[in-house]
């Protein structure tokens, strides 16, 4: 400071990962030199995020949350994906793991739904790339943090393009400071296995006149007739366990290594990782992920720098069917009575699938899993490149331009196949003499983006500007070819299949927008920090006559703490802020569609010239405090009215077209939002910490737009879920069992509806399942339960029978050091919340279901469970299958040891340290829920449709690491 005018300066020194320092000094003293001690920032107070803000600002000076999480807590126990790695370390962050596919990312919902529609997933940007794809592409191990902007308030600056939110993921790259190679090597290998068995029946109520030979059932005249008590208590004459068969333990493994180095004004990351995970499937392919990653950045001189985020991704892996029967693998392995045998083989060794032992006894329409998985191609095949280059150039002291040109580029086959000669229960024209299909999917988001920033300080004003404009390229190009019938055996060409049955799809679509950005930041003696920033969003997926919206933010900030000094109070922050974002609608929605015919053109979907985005306007309140040193707290309140949400409505029968996209219908969410981390013991030798998470969200459909109430199915087998004005989002609606006899339907005489025969209210009772029945047929074959009845309709009522949003969601994460040893935990605790077991209402039908033993036996007929005025109803929603969906479950642990610098004598020369750990993956699950897992979902709406049918199991994964770091 020799050379600075003399005077009173105000010094400020920060470094991430450390508390800003600020001291006064006078210059012309004689004093040459300023020693500056930082402390450790261990709650992360001082950190800095660039997701929803123009820059990177420091989150004292937000007037909205960013949540953050860090690389301890991600690379702990590096997960699959980006929605694994997020599950209860946020609040307000839902993360629904709905399926065991490998293939498949957990679902994201930031908040409350923002849709009707079956889409709740956030934007996702990676380094600053704006993406369009899986979030299951994404390697975690590369990844430094991860940062999430949860509101409409904080994602206003991205626009029509983040109502749902916004998650960004932040990648490695090396730091300043390395002066040679760093290289990191890790390897992790394990095995994965179901958690719980599922409640089958093991027993029969038929009659006993089976005939086995060599060992399997060859004749059953009696089979699925009732024996004389009908009480399933009758052993099998085989039994195999075809659960035990088809779901095995099967080998988890990922290999990573990675190298960083800086040299001068060049540094670079590169990393490449290889992970199988083959789920719990026998003979099933694994899902299998290379991934390369190239992170670089050039320093040409103080004022000029380019920087580069590179990204290289293919995955192959089995497309596996959930939801329906036939070759559905957990339809087939539940419902086939254990007088099948899906080990059985033929005599050349060769799994069986349409000959297996016992099956014409059934004739039933599952499949063998094991035969399907073995022979029938069924397999995804996806390439993906994600870059994008930055070049940053400061003007003056108070000006800097930047530019980003990036890309996100996915070309993916699905392929699905079957030889002559393939096998099937039933004969299938389309399946046995061979057959092709291919779907290519060709799918690129280019974007370019140049800003301007401008920071200016008067007095103790301190001003940041960014204007920006961003420039988006969509193309979108899908083919489809099937045929079947091959003429000769052993090709695999489409030219050798039957022509006259070739089927042939494409869709096209190209969108180009571009939006421009204006935000403004004024922050007033680092205390009182106000934000505005407006948004133009124009593009070709609004119709003609609305091609451009605006949205916008207000935020404002006054931390406390530097106006009034308060007793253990590091910080103390109140905010607030308001802002709009939106979501795009389907590119197709603004004009007309046909299906085309041999010689016609039949009308569809009447374009809309004036369909546009929809708004999720939101206002949100917090409080950030940091006390006693150790923890800091972050508290929101957020409410979010969503409009002009779009929904394809049905036009009236004198339109020639069946329906049309229009902007109908609103939703209203309400958020309360609790985050506590803990820095309990920084020593040398002992170090721990927590992090707590408390969310509760309220969503409610509040208006329709003049669009009937409607009940779908989502995806699923019966339609179930609400969606009507007043009626939360997530109502499950069916049939309702009687519980009281004053639920009874009677008439002025007072005669009972629910059924004939002329009853009154004196003739019913409850019985021990607590089942409204008719006395007189209590204990006997005729004993039905009694269902709510519509006197309008003369039908059973259809009303509300369960509801999938949870009470609230805890989340708490936290290691623990001593020394070499690490441990650290995370727990997921959701309580209520309801899913619907149609798996358990089919199994039912199907004679497989544990119930069926338990009532039999316990008095009652099979056909009060089985028949269609039954508790099956007919395979309708009914409540009799709503089920707590409440869980506490471990989702990561890891206990790891390593063998520092220090204690490697020699071989420290060259190596840093060796870590070696035991990690679990999804270990215990605690819950009331009778299927595999509480968790499950359709795959179309994850966090609000819960339905359980036949859906790939959640599973534990168990495996042991070694991570070398030289």
């Amino acid at each position: 400071i020799a050379n600075v005018p003399a005077g009173t300066y105000t010094l400020r020194a920060s470094f991430v990962g450390y508390k800003a320092f600020t001291t006064e000094i006078t210059v012309g003293s004689g004093t040459t030199t300023q020693d500056i001690l930082l402390t450790e920032d261990v709650l992360g107070l001082e950190a800095v995020v660039v997701t929803g803000v123009g820059s990177g600002t420091s989150t004292q000076k937000l007037g909205f949350s960013v949540s953050k999480v860090d690389e301890q807590q991600l690379n702990s126990v590096p997960a699959a994906n980006v929605g694994a790695a997020l599950a209860a370390k946020v609040p307000g962050v839902t993360v629904v793991s709905a399926s065991g596919d490998p293939s498949q990312g957990a679902s994201i919902r930031l908040r409350g739904s923002t849709s009707l529609s079956d889409d709740q997933s956030p934007l996702i940007i990676i380094d600053g790339v704006i993406t369009d794809g899986s979030l299951a592409d994404i390697n975690m191990q590369d990844v430094e943090s991860i940062e999430i902007v949860k509101g409409a308030a904080g994602a206003s600056l991205y626009g029509s393009l983040a109502g749902n939110g916004v998650i960004q993921v932040i990648t490695k790259r090396a730091s300043k400071s390395i002066d040679k190679p760093q290289v990191t090597v890790r390897t992790e290998y394990g095995f994965s296995s179901i958690q719980r068995e599922y409640p089958l029946a093991t027993t029969h109520a038929w009659i006993e006149d089976a005939v086995v030979t060599d060992g399997y059932v060859t004749q059953w005249d009696g089979f699925n007739q009732y024996d004389a008590d009908r009480v399933f208590d009758n052993p099998y004459p085989v039994n195999f366990d075809n659960t035990e068969t088809v779901f095995t333990g099967q080998p988890f493994n990922s290999n990573y290594v990675s190298i960083a180095n800086s040299a001068g004004a060049f540094n670079y990351f590169a990393s490449f990782e290889n992970l199988t995970q083959s789920g719990v499937i026998e003979n099933l392919d694994a899902y299998k992920r290379n991934s390369v990653r190239f992170n670089a950045d050039y320093l040409y001189n103080e004022k000029f720098k380019l920087s580069f985020s590179g990204n290289y991704v293919n995955a192959q892996f089995p497309n596996v069917g959930e939801q329906g029967q036939g070759a559905n693998f957990f339809y087939s392995a539940l419902t086939a009575p254990p007088i099948i045998d899906f080990g059985e083989t033929g005599p050349d060794g060769q799994i069986l699938n349409n000959s297996l032992s016992g099956y014409g006894i059934i004739g039933s329409n599952f499949q063998n899993p094991l035969y399907v998985a073995e022979n029938r191609q069924n397999e995804t095949n996806r390439d993906r490149y994600i870059m994008g280059l930055t070049a940053s150039y400061s003007v003056n002291d108070w000006l800097s331009l930047d530019a980003r040109q990036s890309f996100d580029k996915r070309y993916q086959v699905n392929t699905a196949s079957t030889f002559i000669g393939y096998q099937t229960p039933t004969p299938s024209n389309s399946l046995n003499n061979g057959s092709e299909n291919r779907t290519l999917i060709n799918q690129s988001t280019a974007i370019s983006e140049v800003w301007a920033t401008g920071r200016f300080e008067m007095d103790d004003l301190n001003v940041r500007i960014i204007a920006k404009y961003l420039y988006e390229d969509r193309d979108f190009e899908q083919y489809g070819l099937g045929g079947f019938r091959y003429s000769v055996a052993g090709i695999r060409n489409f030219g050798a299949l039957d022509q006259t049955t070739f089927s042939i799809s494409n869709f096209e679509s190209e969108e180009r927008a571009e939006n421009f950005i204006l935000d403004a930041e004024f922050d007033y003696d680092d205390k009182i920090i106000l934000g505005v920033m407006g948004r133009r969003d124009g593009s070709s997926s609004f119709g003609v006559d609305e091609r451009y919206q605006f949205f916008y933010r207000g935020s404002i900030a006054y931390r406390i703490s530097e106006d009034i000094e308060i007793n253990n109070i590091d910080e103390f922050k109140i905010r607030a802020s308001y802002g709009t974002s939106g979501q795009r609608p389907p590119f197709q929605a603004q004009f007309e569609t046909y299906t085309p015919g041999p010689t016609t053109l039949t009308p569809n979907v009447l374009g809309n010239s004036e369909i546009k985005p929809s708004v999720v306007a939101e206002t949100e309140i917090g409080v950030d405090i940091a006390f006693l040193d150790r923890f800091s707290a972050t508290m929101n309140y957020a409410v979010s009215n969503i409009t002009n949400d779009y929904l394809q409505a049905p036009l009236t029968s004198d339109n020639p077209f069946s329906s049309q996209w229009q902007n109908v219908g609103e939703i209203r969410n309400s958020t309360i939002e609790l985050g506590i981390n803990a820095n309990l013991i920084n020593t040398k030798d002992l170090q721990s910490n927590f992090n707590f998470s408390f969310a509760t969200v309220e969503q409610e459909v509040t208006d329709l737009g003049g669009v009937p109430a409607f009940t779908r199915s989502a995806g699923g087998a019966l339609d179930l879920f609400r969606f009507e004005e007043g009626e939360s989002y997530g109502a499950m609606y069916g049939n309702s069992l009687i519980s009281s006899v004053n639920q009874l339907s009677v008439d002025d005489a007072g005669v009972v509806l629910n059924v004939g025969g002329g009853l009154t209210v004196a003739d019913f009772e409850k019985n021990s399942l607590g089942h409204v029945v008719i006395s007189a047929d209590k204990g006997t074959g005729a004993e039905k339960p009694m269902y709510l009845f519509d006197t309008e309709t003369g039908d059973n009522a259809i009303v509300k029978i369960g509801d999938t949003n949870p009470d609230f969601q805890i989340g708490l994460s936290g290691n623990l050091n001593y020394k070499n040893f690490g441990l650290f935990m995370v727990w997921d605790w959701s309580q209520g919340g309801e899913v619907y077991n149609y798996t358990k209402q089919l199994l039912i039908f199907n004679f497989r279901h544990k119930d069926l033993e338990d009532l039999t036996r316990a008095g009652y007929d099979p056909d009060y469970l089985t028949a269609t005025d039954g508790l099956y109803n007919g395979s309708d929603a009914v409540d009799y299958f709503v089920e707590d969906a409440s869980f506490v479950k471990l989702r990561e642990v890891s206990l790891s040891y390593t063998f520092d610098n220090n204690s490697l004598g020699s071989l420290g020369d060259i190596v840093r340290d060796i870590k070696l750990a035991v990690v679990g993956r999804n270990l215990l699950t605690f819950t009331d829920y009778t299927g595999y897992d509480p968790e499950v979902a359709l795959r179309t709406n994850s966090t609000n449709f819960r339905l359980d049918e036949y859906s790939y199991p959640n599973f534990r994964t168990f495996t042991g690491s070694i991570q070398i770091r030289f």
